[in-house]
């Protein structure tokens, strides 16, 4: 019997690591689209306090993911009710004449406007931030500006996106593209662990002969 459980410890164990390895893996994935991401501004407007992030920290042309949390200026509590869009505004020529990319590898098109996008409020996990998913069609400097509108209130704050161009699609989307490796890696590793479970098996069976030629009596 002791083989028999050090065979299913040593695959147990062989399919901990893998799940551990998936686990860490989507943690990690999960880390890098969290809600905030890196601060571009933050600042007063009006009665307004307001702190604008994106995502991913690292910025390309293509798809970026622009929240916004505003707050009372004097008490710095969260306004759930106003109304906020963004304008995106080119200030240089493109960069480079290199397209966008969006999964599955395909050209993206360009935004019908950049201009009056709506932001919605709890557009993450954070209820608390209003945002959008905001498409940059190509690389060069773009104005973000935010306008913020509350009862009879009107503000807006803006800050200036260094974007270069986009990354190409294996790398922009490599969270995609691991987790078949790692699949096989982990089918791969069960079958090891059985293999090894298949060549214990000859001792195994010795031993359970043995102990049929020394048979215990019902008395003892």
């Amino acid at each position: 019997m002791d083989h028999f459980s050090t065979d299913g410890h040593a695959r147990n164990d062989a399919m901990r690591r893998v799940l551990l390895v998936l686990g860490l893996l989507f943690l990690l994935v999960g880390s890098v689209w969290a809600d905030g991401g890196t601060i571009r501004f933050q600042g007063d407007a009006g009665t307004f306090h307001v702190t604008v992030f994106t995502l991913p920290p690292i910025l390309a042309a293509g798809v970026i993911d622009v929240t916004v949390l505003v707050q009372d200026r004097a008490k710095l509590s969260p306004l759930l009710d106003a109304n906020v869009t963004f304008d995106l505004i080119a200030e240089s020529a493109p960069v480079r004449g290199t397209a966008a990319w969006l999964p599955p590898a395909c050209a993206m098109n360009p935004p019908p406007s950049l201009t009056g996008i709506p932001a919605t409020l709890g557009h993450g996990e954070n209820r608390l931030l209003y945002g959008t998913y905001v498409q940059i069609p190509y690389s060069g400097s773009w104005n973000l500006k935010i306008k913020i509108r509350r009862d009879t209130e009107n503000e807006s704050v803006a800050t200036l996106l260094s974007v270069p161009p986009p990354a190409p699609p294996a790398l922009a989307y490599w969270q995609l593209f691991i987790l078949p490796p790692l699949c096989v890696l982990g089918f791969i590793a069960n079958r090891a662990a059985r293999r090894r479970q298949k060549s214990r098996s000859p001792g195994v069976q010795e031993l359970q002969n043995e102990n049929s030629a020394f048979p215990v009596g019902e008395g003892d």
